[in-house]
């Protein structure tokens, strides 16, 4: 099974939940600034990355976990994945799962100042902020998708 995390930018609600899934970081407790901070790809990715699938690892089963940004077009990763495989007769499970879900506002704005006005030193304390909140969200997003594949 291929499980493919999807948000805005593919740089911080899709990383967290593949950091979790993978167990880069423990569901257990909180994570601090400094270990979300040095997480693949947190914060670390930009424009040209959008639409491109970036492989984050394993998880204990031997699932394939992907994040990818897919901008605000929230329905295409499905419908491009479905096509694709009907295309070329692939029978690989996947899961698609929208991450954005769990962002909150702190994460978002957070990531509008870092990423989109390009000012990092304002925008990542306020995305690590988020991040910290948002998280027992995206644990139990997580917890889900693990259930379900």
């Amino acid at each position: 099974m291929i499980v493919i995390y999807h948000c805005y930018g593919g740089t911080h609600s899709s990383v967290l939940a593949a950091a979790v899934h993978t167990g880069y970081l423990a569901p257990g407790g909180l994570p601090s600034k400094e270990e979300i901070e040095e997480l693949p790809h947190f914060d670390g990715r930009d424009g040209k990355d959008i639409g491109k699938l970036c492989h984050y690892g394993r998880d204990e089963n031997g699932n394939e976990v992907y994040i990818v940004g897919r901008k605000s077009f929230s329905e295409t990763p499905e419908f491009v994945f479905r096509s694709l495989q009907k295309l070329y007769g692939s029978d690989k499970a996947y899961k698609l799962v929208n991450s954005a879900r769990t962002l909150n506002w702190q994460m978002k704005l957070g990531g509008y100042i870092s990423r989109g006005l390009g000012i990092k030193h304002v925008g990542l304390p306020i995305e690590l902020w988020g991040a910290r909140k948002a998280y027992p969200r995206v644990v139990s997003l997580v917890e889900r998708i693990k259930k379900e594949v």
